[in-house]
């Protein structure tokens, strides 16, 4: 089954919005995430997955995150989501896609995940016209001009600015990646995060606050998106 053909629900109700699990995946192309990020009832933790990036444990342990396997973090994940009665969103089917490729409990997620790029796209087409008319318009110019169309106009960055929410000055899109590999050649390098130059010490904690404010978005998006459904409809 391709991704275009998965079915995923994108309707949320307030409730289900407000005690989500707003989940985010940082890494690198091909390869499995190095670190999640969760907002859950207005707060957020970011957990390090300690096999995947063993050099990102320095890092992690200077701000005292939790540094876990990554299939272990997955099943918790989705034991939380089910002992709690909770729905687990992403921004596109990326975070799903993890817990399918790892094989870890993505039967039991596939009726609690949310994917909040549909939602987002009914959100602005039912209560900001405009700027649906704006996106349509710019990404059909950039069709008939052979451009390439992809995301644009319907990244999260593109919904939070819709939303007016914060954003810090260190978010960078684009960046993290760059940021972690430079982080952890960095810690390979000089073992101790101690050791670390201020620079890389700065990548690090801006890498955090990008994930925190992705997530923070999310759930600001799901809030927004969330109706007095049932939560039933799926993404066709």
């Amino acid at each position: 089954m391709t991704e275009r053909n998965r079915r995923f629900r994108s309707r949320l109700t307030a409730t289900e919005a407000a005690r989500a699990l707003h989940l985010d995946f940082e890494g690198f192309k091909n390869g499995p995430p190095v670190f999640a990020g969760i907002r859950a009832d207005g707060d957020w933790t970011a957990t390090v997955f300690g096999d995947v990036a063993p050099d990102l444990v320095p890092a992690a342990e200077a701000k005292g995150l939790a540094v876990v396997d990554l299939d272990g973090f997955l099943q918790a994940t989705v034991d939380r989501a089910v002992a709690e009665d909770r729905v687990v969103t992403g921004f596109s089917t990326r975070e799903f896609m993890v817990f399918e490729e790892r094989r870890v409990a993505s039967d039991h997620l596939r009726s609690r995940f949310v994917n909040l790029l549909p939602l987002g796209r009914r959100w602005r087409r039912e209560s900001h016209p405009a700027a649906e008319a704006r996106v349509k318009a710019v990404r059909a110019r950039r069709k008939r001009a052979g451009r390439w169309v992809g995301g644009h106009g319907n990244t999260l960055l593109d919904f939070a600015r819709l939303l007016e929410a914060p954003r810090r000055a260190s978010y960078g899109k684009g960046c993290t990646t760059s940021r972690l590999r430079h982080v952890m050649t960095q810690v390979e390098r000089r073992g101790d995060f101690s050791r670390l130059t201020p620079t890389a010490k700065g990548k690090w904690t801006r890498v955090l606050q990008h994930n925190e404010t992705d997530c923070l978005w999310a759930s600001l998006l799901a809030e927004a998106g969330a109706s007095g459904a049932t939560g039933a409809e799926v993404d066709r």
